[in-house]
């Protein structure tokens, strides 16, 4: 019952599919966004310590040069005037550094110096904290101790918004430590451009997962396209409607595509076989009964004008098979037919003139004559010429022997809504409701009006020719009696 899927059921499946995918590919995305935002804090502010690191032992290293005095009783001492100084001339200095969308215009590093003890002796930010022990603060007291000495604090007078970083490197005499330098950078500005840069990332990977779940919804089309395609054949396979295969590819899924083909192939065949032997089984019997009957009369000793006329029976309905026959053949190869083999531009109002000249002996055989009701413009399709002439010419025999005598059958043509309607209407018996249905049933014939049933083969060659043209024919009758039968096939 999987081909009989209904169609909401179907929807649900591709629309859970593709949900399931543009969700994971978003989940993904965000969540690849999400850590690496995450870690773009702690890396740039590893950059920053690592920088500040330099700064803070190039200072100590100057400091230890330049600064650091003996007295005469062997006392060490830092003297902070040079520094103090050269951060007089600093404050004086203009700077103005356009750092990509970061404009700078002042320093904001702090520098202190603390001595042996802890205390500070000198305070870049105006001397803020001089006199102080900062031997309670992280960085002064494993530096001291001989060990790497770094800190962060938050809501420092100086730097109220973020928080500071501060790392500290020792200042030494003979091998000895006798005080500290730390330096102290606010992440203010570090913070900016985290933030600057979390926003492009969050932005890019929406960016991206939106051409992700594009890409992943493209994809989803491209399978799921193609299986609504054989689902779609299989359907019409199973609702008994003449369809071409698509053409799905070299692929995994056109292998299920020519495995439903060749199992298409298999149940045709089957059925097709069983329903043409049990309706040829019945047509065969009426002849073939006919045919023995005879034979066995033929053995007695009968008159002269009796054998004729029981040999003229046999002749007449071996005939009869040998025409059925033919006709089964030309059926059978029409009913397995996908496409046309021979496609030209066929002119359509040569073709109805010469269905009316080959089959006038016939009418006026009948009693019964034709008329011809054709546009001024020429009108022509693409198809072959053979087949439609024979679609035509039975539609044109059929109506002749079910015509009243003394009437008329019109063929005409027009062209309505991209469809090449071709109309063969006569005066006779209006067909039985019961009938309508049947008419174009195998082996099913209603009797003309002489009586006589014909083979029930010719209106199934008629659908046949209409379903490989992608039209269709349809026959109708009017109280009365007027009947009428119209193939459309499209321009």
């Amino acid at each position: 019952h999987w081909l009989q899927l209904r169609a909401t059921d179907r929807m649900k499946i591709r629309t859970r599919l593709n949900l399931t995918i543009v969700a994971l590919i978003g989940i993904t995305m965000l969540a690849f966004v999400y850590i690496a935002a995450d870690e773009i804090s702690p890396r740039y502010r590893e950059a920053q310590e690592e920088v500040m690191v330099d700064f803070a032992e190039t200072l100590a290293a100057l400091v230890t040069r330049t600064s650091v005095e003996v007295n005469d009783k062997g006392v060490v001492s830092i003297s902070t005037s040079k520094l103090a100084a050269a951060y007089r001339e600093l404050s004086r200095r203009k700077l103005d550094a356009q750092i990509y969308a970061l404009r700078k215009t002042q320093v904001d590093t702090r520098i202190y110096v603390t001595d042996k003890n802890g205390i500070v002796i000198f305070d870049s930010d105006n001397d803020r904290d001089e006199g102080e022990n900062y031997n309670k603060w992280r960085d002064v007291r494993l530096t001291l101790q001989g060990k790497y000495g770094a800190r962060t604090s938050t809501m420092e007078s100086i730097y109220l918004e973020g928080s500071t970083m501060y790392v500290a490197r020792p200042i030494t005499y003979a091998g000895e430590i006798v005080g500290v330098l730390a330096v102290g950078k606010p992440t203010k500005n570090l913070d900016t451009f985290i933030a600057n840069l979390s926003n492009g990332l969050w932005l890019t990977g929406g960016i991206l997962a939106a051409i992700f779940a594009l890409i992943g919804f493209f994809t989803y089309r491209s399978l799921t396209q193609p299986l609504a395609r054989i689902q779609q054949y299989a359907t019409d396979i199973s609702q008994g409607v003449k369809t071409t295969k698509p053409n799905i590819g070299k692929n995994e899924i056109g292998d299920v595509e020519e495995a439903l083909e060749e199992m298409r192939r298999s149940l045709d065949g089957k059925q097709y076989i069983e329903g043409y032997i049990q309706s040829l089984t019945h047509e065969l019997k009426a002849p073939l009964a006919g045919i023995q009957g005879a034979a066995e009369l033929l053995r007695e000793d009968l008159p002269p004008e009796k054998r004729v006329l029981f040999l003229n029976n046999i002749h007449d309905q071996t005939a009869r098979l040998h025409d059925l026959v033919e006709r089964l053949l030309v059926l059978a190869k029409l009913e397995n037919a996908e496409t046309l083999t021979s496609v030209e531009t066929v002119d359509i109002n040569a073709l109805l003139n010469d269905v009316t000249r080959a089959y006038q002996d016939y009418a006026t055989s009948n009693a019964v004559s034709i008329k011809i009701d054709l546009p001024a413009q020429t009108l022509t399709m693409k198809g072959d010429r053979f087949l439609l002439h024979q679609a035509v010419g039975n539609l044109v025999k059929n109506a002749i022997e079910h015509a009243h005598t003394q009437t008329e059958i019109t063929i005409s043509a027009h062209a309505e809504d991209n469809s090449l309607q071709i109309t063969v209407s006569n005066i006779g018996e209006p067909i039985p409701d019961y009938a309508i249905d049947k008419l174009f049933d195998r082996f099913y014939s209603l009797p003309n009006r002489k009586g006589q049933k014909g083979s029930g083969i010719g209106l199934s060659f008629v659908r046949e020719v209409a379903k490989l043209h992608g039209g269709k024919v349809t026959i109708g009758s009017e109280s009365l009696g007027n009947v009428c039968a119209t193939l459309a096939v499209p321009i």
